[in-house]
């Protein structure tokens, strides 16, 4: 809901200007809307003549202010829709159909005599049409004031251009719709259809290959993920053997000390990076090839129908609002992806360049992962919003005013959702701040988790029990980074009163050394010795604590390899954990009393 709203508001705004721009104030009570393809000009207004689908030239007349009681004047619309049904009625077929013996043509006119003419009546020139067939010459249309007013020439001047267009029209659309032509025609759309369904079926072959190597490649993403590859947090294996239970927490891995190499975790990343772009590229790829079987499709039955004079205006009208919104869908969707595509490569440029250390590969991996997330689905929302406001005014669905209605109104809603602008506010904070970044493990409002999604409005963690908890970026007061550059096994364990601390302090420390210096489990301990001492001494027994510093992430699974060790190391030097000791006393009559 978020980016809608902003992108919107972002979207709406974009035609704010020019929607005011177009607001017209006409000296009349109220504004009218012109009907569709009525331009006003002034004290003119102008509209198309079209034939078989096709403009042939504009046409004026005086404004009508209302049209609801239009007086003695004729609005430009009536007299175009005149003018379109006199070539029409023209170019109908003859009453049979089929040439005959007095015909060589199956029109009503024919396009071998046809001849366009003007004559002069009343001042104004009129065009006419005959041919050796006709009783009398017929009317085609009057040239006006007007019209020479908005063409910038004399009247009988564009009787003579306008003369010579429609003898060219008319008898190239009689000619069209004899016989022989039709039959062309016919074998021309079949040529078509028969083209497009061997071109789909060649697209088709291509798709579905690319939907193997799709597969193959999210098995191969699945497999070198970082969730595949990490060690995500799990609780201690054993919390009462005097063992700090914040040590450990959260933690869902075994005890195995096969993990592999931190470099190897790096590597996997990489890989892992590597695969989605591959994915990505596929994916595009894939949407390309189904957009161009829609267009081809689209664009090939536009083409049948066209190829027939009869079906020329069904073509232009039913296609040309579809063409509008595939084309807008296609192109906004083409934006959208290539728009992807190169916040991946400037995410890929950024991490070349950044890249310095083993250490800072892990950090700067997540952040720019995450903030390429942001940006795509902020671009989305932008791009998106845009198409739909120009997929609105090509088809007059919402004029400039609407939008501009819209936009006032985006504006208030926003300014009513005060906790969603929190969000948005405080999630912009977090990722310019790097509080944290998808893969990392946080404790949030007393919930912990592994960061799974974050964006401008909201954090999803997916808790330790697979559960997915949803936190709002507003609500996010103090937000606890467990794996940002390094992380720290917090180590206590209690042993008996009467031991030797000595003792019992060195066996920790050659513990902690010999598991930073194994092959297996050297590579995650940065520091195996930070601290080591007493930590409180009671009744009970002496707690001894100790940090171990480790890669972001491994501090559980190092905790729980150094308890195994440790309690075999006590074992074997006879040292027990701390425990209340129980005081015995007797008397002379055999009485015992425990204490």
């Amino acid at each position: 809901m978020s980016w809608i709203l902003i992108g919107l508001l972002i979207g709406l705004s974009a035609w704010t200007p020019r929607a005011l721009g177009q607001l017209s104030f006409p000296p009349t009570q109220s504004a009218e809307t012109l009907p569709s393809g009525v331009k006003r000009l002034g004290l003119i207004e102008v509209t198309d003549v079209r034939f078989d689908g096709q403009p042939l030239f504009k046409i004026a007349s005086p404004t009508v202010y209302n049209r609801n009681e239009p007086g003695s004047q004729v609005p430009v619309e009536a007299r175009g829709s005149q003018i379109q049904a006199n070539l029409t009625q023209l170019t109908a077929k003859s009453p049979t159909g089929l040439p005959d013996a007095s015909r060589d043509h199956a029109t009503l006119l024919d396009p071998k005599t046809l001849e366009v003419y003007t004559e002069t009546l009343n001042g104004q020139p009129v065009l006419f049409v005959k041919d050796a067939y006709l009783a009398e010459p017929r009317v085609l249309l009057t040239v006006t004031d007007s019209d020479a007013q908005y063409y910038s020439i004399s009247a009988p001047a564009l009787a003579v251009q306008w003369q010579n267009l429609l003898g060219t029209k008319l008898r190239e659309a009689l000619s069209s719709r004899q016989p022989d032509a039709i039959q062309r025609q016919g074998r021309l759309a079949i040529a078509f259809i028969l083209g497009i369904v061997l071109l789909t079926f060649l697209l088709a072959a291509v798709w579905r290959r690319l939907g193997k190597r799709q597969k193959q490649l999210e098995q191969q993403r699945d497999v070198a993920s970082p969730a595949a590859t990490a060690t995500p947090p799990h609780p201690p294996l054993n919390p009462q053997v005097g063992v700090n239970p914040q040590v450990g927490v959260n933690s869902q891995l075994g005890d195995e000390p096969d993990d592999p190499p931190n470099w190897v975790v790096f590597e996997h990343i990489q890989r892992w990076l590597s695969l989605r772009r591959r994915l990505k590229i596929v994916h595009f790829l894939r949407w390309l090839i189904f957009w161009l079987v829609v267009l081809l499709w689209v664009a090939g039955l536009a083409m049948v129908l066209y190829q027939f004079p009869e079906t020329r205006a069904a073509a232009m009208g039913v296609i040309s609002s579809p063409i509008v919104v595939l084309v807008a869908w296609f192109l906004t969707g083409l934006i959208n992806r290539l728009a992807n595509l190169g916040i991946d490569q400037f995410a890929k440029a950024w991490a070349d360049g950044e890249f310095i250390t083993v250490e800072n590969l892990q950090r700067r991996s997540l952040r720019i992962s995450t903030i390429a997330n942001v940006l795509k689905g902020l671009t989305t929302v932008v791009v998106y919003t845009i198409g739909i406001g120009w997929v609105l005014q090509r088809l007059n669905i919402a004029p400039a005013s609407v939008l501009a209605l819209g936009a006032i109104v985006a504006l208030a809603v926003s300014f009513a959702a005060q906790s969603l602008v929190k969000d948005l506010v405080n999630g912009f904070l977090i990722l310019l701040e790097d509080q944290y970044a998808i893969g990392d493990y946080v404790a949030i409002n007393n919930v912990s988790g592994l960061v799974e999604n974050l964006n401008l409005r909201i954090t999803q963690l997916r808790s330790d029990a697979g559960n997915l908890i949803t936190i709002p970026n507003s609500q996010v007061i103090q937000a606890e980074n467990m794996s940002r550059a390094w992380s720290r096994t917090d180590f206590r364990i209690q042993v008996a009163y009467d031991t030797d601390i000595d003792q019992a302090l060195a066996i920790v420390r050659d513990v902690a050394d010999e598991l930073s210096k194994d092959s297996d489990w050297g590579a995650l301990i940065l520091n195996a010795s930070e601290l080591l001492g007493i930590d409180d001494i009671s009744h009970s027994g002496i707690v001894i604590r100790t940090w171990i510093r480790t890669q972001p992430l491994k501090q559980w699974i190092v905790a729980r390899e150094f308890r195994r060790r440790l309690k075999l190391a006590f074992d074997h030097h006879k040292i027990q954990v701390g425990m209340p000791q129980p005081a015995l006393s007797g008397n002379l009559m055999g009485r015992i009393d425990v204490h």
